[in-house]
């Protein structure tokens, strides 16, 4: 299980510590629901409740012509709904293949255990469990509170960090874990102290690079100026934006010394009104200069 835990664990930081980094999230704050809702409306994925006798089915996969869908198990707790949806999405994010994913507690096969790390993963990301644990101090009862997940999965969580991060054996890690869930947590802040520089230079690790700001700026406005993101002006950066992006077009505005290099949805905003929004910004700029 250790290569499933890493591999799956490279997947997930990769895509929650770029989210994070992307979207600014605070990590003071941090839940699920931010990153689970950007993935679910920008694949368009419907996310709806189901209910079966005795839970059997906690939640479930469809991937068809009409698209994607998620659903939980309408009686479930509310943590537990968070862990399926979740897991339900590690199911795509992993490229598992199929198109129909069942989540029950007597199927474990390997996409399963795969999908469960996966939302153990995202609920409680590593770079977030030192910042509550160690920075904020917080009880176990707090931390699950906060992360809105159930005790039981916070508990699995540490103990599998434990286990496969620290080498402890299972009743060492629960050891540990009992003494922090009675309000005796010195001994785990201590060692995820331990792992810190590591926790660190995992998160820090991953980059954002700027075409992935670049997207990100193209959900939020239809018109960019190297004042938003400076790479504008690198010839080989509009090159890429040209082939990644063929809808949008570039240009420049010289004026008394100063160039705005600017970019627009030609989809949304014409050649003279997209000039014309690179005038505003240029005298804005310009304005700032003569009053500072």
């Amino acid at each position: 299980m250790r290569d499933v835990y890493f591999k799956v664990w490279d997947i997930a930081k990769k895509e929650i510590y770029h989210f994070i980094k992307l979207y600014n999230i605070s990590k003071i704050h941090y839940t699920f629901e931010d990153y689970f809702n950007h993935i679910t409306t920008q694949y368009k994925i419907k996310t709806l409740p189901h209910h079966f006798s005795d839970e059997a089915i906690l939640g479930l996969t469809l991937i068809d012509n009409l698209g994607i869908s998620f659903s939980y198990e309408s009686e479930s707790s509310p943590n537990r709904q968070n862990f399926t949806k979740c897991h339900e999405l590690g199911h795509l994010v992993l490229q598992h293949s199929g198109t129909v994913f069942a989540e029950n507690a007597q199927n474990q096969d390997w996409q399963e255990k795969e999908a469960n790390y996966f939302s153990s993963f995202i609920l409680m990301p590593d770079i977030i469990l030192l910042s509550k644990i160690v920075y904020q101090q917080q009880s176990f009862q707090d931390l699950s509170k906060e992360l809105k997940v159930s005790p039981q999965a916070l508990e699995i969580r540490l103990e599998d960090f434990l286990h496969y991060q620290g080498h402890f054996s299972t009743e060492q890690a629960r050891e540990v874990i009992f003494q922090y869930k009675t309000r005796k947590s010195a001994i785990l802040i201590q060692l995820i102290q331990s792992f810190k520089e590591k926790l660190i230079k995992e998160y820090e690790a991953v980059q954002i690079e700027d075409i992935d700001y670049f997207k990100k700026l193209t959900t939020e406005t239809d018109f960019i100026t190297n004042q938003e993101i400076t790479s504008l002006i690198d010839p080989d950066f509009q090159q890429t934006i040209k082939k990644q992006f063929p809808h949008f077009r570039i240009s420049a505005y010289y004026d008394k010394g100063l160039t705005i290099w600017y970019t627009w949805n030609t989809q949304t905003i014409s050649e003279i009104d997209s000039r014309r929004k690179a005038k505003f910004k240029h005298y804005d700029i310009q304005n700032k200069g003569t009053t500072n």
